[in-house]
């Protein structure tokens, strides 16, 4: 399952207010009330910074993270979504990425 991380950035001035009534919507759902994700989704961690957070997630693709954020205006305004591969340890996806990437520039 592809992982993905999104950055969710937000002006401290004029939406840090919104982005945490946002966050604790979330939250509150997501732990409290056990909404569920579509299939395939799993809502990994966050992690904060001065003007945002990074939230890290298993999903099918990236059209379904887009799809979770349509109910978060303040955090899909910003976001950039990225999917990722865990590099170390190394996983086996990671291996077959490093490989094919290698394959892939064999041939030019």
């Amino acid at each position: 399952m592809p992982m993905y991380i999104i950055t969710h950035k937000w002006n401290p001035e004029t939406e840090l207010i919104d982005a945490m009534k946002e966050a604790t919507k979330f939250f509150e759902s997501v732990l409290v009330d056990g909404t569920k994700f579509p299939d395939g989704v799993e809502f990994l961690a966050s992690y904060n910074f001065a003007d945002g957070a990074y939230t890290v997630w298993k999903a099918p693709n990236k059209e379904t993270l887009e799809k979770i954020m349509e109910d978060f205006p303040v955090f899909k305004k910003e976001a950039e979504i990225v999917e990722v591969s865990q590099s170390y340890p190394p996983t086996p996806d990671y291996v077959a990425r490093a490989w094919k990437m290698a394959i892939a520039f064999a041939h030019k």
